[in-house]
Formats: structure tokens, sequence, C-alpha cells
């Protein structure tokens, strides 16, 4: 029984150390002051605006490099690109969802998502 635990054990282990960490998508939504990317949900007040520009990247893994992304659902215009960026306009009182396939060069693939909105205070 303790040789079975052990050898449990170590394959625990084992499978805890090679998971590799799962990509993470940034946003900010462009007001006029300084914005800083927040991970995976971002939210603005402008006042008296219908329309605002969501900016969107890939938190960068340095271990990785990327060989393309490919941009799905709400950020489908941005298609299929080698940069780690995407933004497009979004309009107040929706929720916005940027998803991202992200291919690596080593053969290996991942996906992130986040979600924008902003309110424009009425």
């Amino acid at each position: 029984m303790k040789r079975l635990l052990g050898t449990g054990i170590i394959a625990a282990l084992f499978f805890i150390s090679s998971h590799t960490t799962a990509a993470t998508m940034e946003c900010y939504v462009d007001t006029i002051k300084f914005d800083t990317y927040r991970p995976n949900v971002c939210f603005a007040l402008i006042w008296g605006a219908n329309t605002a520009t969501a900016a969107f990247r890939i938190e960068e893994d340095t271990s990785k490099v990327i060989s393309s992304v490919i941009w799905s659902d709400d950020a489908h215009s941005c298609g299929t690109t080698s940069d780690r960026y995407c933004s497009f306009t979004i309009r107040a009182f929706r929720a916005y969802t940027a998803k991202a396939t992200i291919l690596y060069q080593d053969g290996s693939w991942d996906t992130a998502s986040a979600i924008a909105s902003f309110e424009d205070g009425s």
C-alpha cells in the first residue's frame, strides 16, 4: 500500500510540474487619461461617449515565441496576425469578448480571452 501511495504521489507531482500556465489576455477601454492593461476584464466610465476603443493584448510569455494569433469572437476583425495586439470600436452598455488562439513556433498552442465594456454615465 505504501508503495502504491508513493507511486501515486510521484505521478501527481510529475503531472503538476509539467503543466504549463495558460496564456492571459489583458485589455483596456481607451479614455482621455493614461490607461493600463488589466487581465481578463476591463471597464471604463466615459461621460457622453457612444463609442470607445477597446485594446487587447496577449500577455508576453518570454519562454515561447508566438508564430501567429487567430483573433475571434468580437475581435474577429483583427483576423490572423503575428502580433499579440488587437483593438476595435465598442459601443456603450454592451460587453465585448475578444478571444484568441495563440500558435507558438514550437508547435504548441494556447487560448485566451478578455471582456471589455464601458458606460457613458447616463
